[in-house]
């Protein structure tokens, strides 16, 4: 029997597609059966995007909470305690469920629609199998990331697996028609991690008070459990919660084929290959319907107060922005909503993995929570620019502490309007017009990103001594000096390489001296502020 004649088959429930790093090191690629049963010998999921680590933490999540089914605290208590998911109800849904994960299946292909041929007819619409991966280039996108074309891109089966399990989170706007997923533009999602790759599991598994409330409560289309058929452009109101962390937002079906030649993403061989799919809008979730908010996403409440505008105000993901690095969220993130100190605040709602893990402290013995922040950065349309990739060390009492709640948030927004009196003095004295006006926003932009990089360091121990340090006033005040500091330092330095000519000189000291005059007075409002 030669290639042509072979039946295609690739089953992610038996054959090995997802890289896992060892505790000792190492790496080992694994099916789902043994990435559960034996999650505790691993220490995480390894790839090369960490858009797919999400993607795949998400799907065995689903899976895990499946088969664990934790209805109240007790049951997560008892399985954190045994420290290993149970092998044997393991098995026993891979002999119930095991068919349904084919990725090449004629009539039942996972994540796919079997209504669509599995080799391409002609007339067909088939697009490159690079459009699955986020961070090569495909179509017009051909800047993003790395040069080259993507009509010469075939994947093995384990990496066409891999790319498809983002689709669920990362599905974005992709032009006239496509629609993102159910999260709308993707978010930023946390990752539980843990001293395993079942502790990150495990910590990620949600009681049913805290998965969505607008979830359907009589009727989960997990993937494995759904009829094997996407209609396109299908708008859906009720969503289960393994629905949606399995949610179809594509219309897909991979062309397989022999691979002649090593899999362009991995570099290795493979029985077989994917080149081509077809890959068109497929299920997004009605704009009538309630809001969703995702178990691992922080989102920015509309303001209760305001009036007259005629859009609907709904919460917004946090998401990543140009220029603003992920742990200037880590109130959004992981905190407390604090009790308002004088002035207006933003309001938010941390992820409900993280009040989950607040509220129930399963896990008594531990110090600190690792925490991996990842998220995709786009136009909120088509482009893709970049992702972002964070981790945090975050204690449990940090979790559950308002007092120490309060103190980080107003430490972020002390900081950040440190930033404007340094920007906008900067321009004040350096801007104008003329040809040095383009270089003098240049050093200002310099000067910016150097205050940030300083403080990101200086935050991360600022975290740590609240964590373990009842004086949260001392430490707060400590950190307004060193705040000032650094964005006193950073003025300096960029108005030091505007030039040494008398004008300048003149302006650098005048400017220099209304700098500090304005931080002090910030320091001063925020202290007099504290001790009302």
């Amino acid at each position: 029997m030669n290639s042509s004649d072979k039946i295609p088959s690739f089953s992610l429930w038996t054959e090995p597609w997802i890289t896992l790093e060892r505790k000792e090191g190492g790496l080992e690629r694994c099916n789902i059966e043994h990435a559960l049963i034996r999650a505790h010998e691993f220490a995480s999921i390894y790839e090369q995007s960490p858009l797919v680590v999400v993607g795949i933490h998400r799907l065995l999540t689903a899976l895990a909470q499946a088969i664990v089914n934790p209805q109240r605290p007790s049951d997560l208590s008892k399985l954190w305690a045994k420290a290993e998911f149970n092998a044997q109800e393991v098995i026993a849904f891979g002999h119930k469920y095991g068919v349904r994960f084919d990725l090449f299946s004629e009539d039942a292909p996972f994540m796919q629609s079997a209504d669509i041929s599995l080799r391409p007819a002609k007339g067909d619409k088939t697009k490159t199998v690079a459009y699955l991966a986020l961070e090569m280039p495909a179509g017009t996108a051909i800047t993003h990331y790395r040069h080259g074309g993507d009509d010469s891109y075939q994947f093995c089966a384990a990496c066409a697996a891999a790319c498809m399990a983002t689709v669920p989170a990362f599905a974005s706007s992709g032009g006239a028609g496509i629609k993102p997923s159910i999260n709308g533009v993707p978010p930023i999602y946390i990752l539980p991690g843990g001293k395993s790759l079942f502790e990150s599991l495990a910590l990620s598994l949600m009681l049913p008070d805290y998965q969505p409330e607008v979830r359907s409560k009589k009727r989960d289309d997990a993937v494995w459990l759904r009829q094997p058929i996407v209609k396109r452009d299908t708008e859906l109101s009720d969503v289960g919660y393994l629905h949606s962390l399995t949610f179809l937002a594509r219309r897909t079906r991979l062309h397989p084929e022999a691979l002649a030649t090593p899999c362009a993403r991995c570099g290795q061989a493979s029985e077989w290959g994917v080149r081509t799919m077809i890959f068109e809008m497929g299920e997004s979730r009605s704009k009538e319907a309630a809001f969703w908010f995702d178990p691992f996403a922080a989102y920015k409440l509309p303001d209760e107060t305001s009036k007259g505008t005629k859009k609907k105000a709904v919460p917004t993901p946090l998401r990543p922005s140009e220029g603003k690095a992920t742990w200037r969220e880590f109130g959004t993130l992981f905190l407390q909503q604090p009790n308002q100190i004088g002035r207006k605040q933003q309001r938010t709602r941390r992820p409900a993995v993280i009040e989950q893990m607040a509220e129930l402290d399963l896990v008594e013995s531990v110090q600190t929570y690792p925490f991996r922040c990842i998220g995709m950065r786009t136009d909120m349309k088509a482009k893709i620019f970049e992702w972002t990739d964070a981790h945090f060390d975050v204690s449990p009492a940090l979790l559950r502490s308002p007092d120490a709640a309060a103190v980080i948030h107003e430490a972020l927004r002390f900081a950040s309007e440190c930033e404007f009196i340094t920007r906008s003095t900067f321009r004040e004295f350096f801007g104008g017009k003329g040809k040095n006006s383009e270089r003098h926003e240049n050093l200002r932009m310099r000067m910016l990103d150097a205050y940030w990089s300083d403080l990101a360091s200086a935050f991360r121990e600022f975290v740590l001594k609240l964590s373990s340090n009842i004086n949260l006033e001392k430490e707060r005040q400590a950190w307004l000096n060193q705040v000032v500091m650094y964005a006193q330092q950073a003025f300096r330095d960029a108005a030091a390489l505007v030039g040494d000519d008398a004008a300048n000189l003149r302006q650098r000291v005048q400017g220099e001296q209304k700098c500090s005059v304005r931080l002090f007075a910030k320091r001063k409002e925020y202290t007099s502020e504290f001790n009302r």
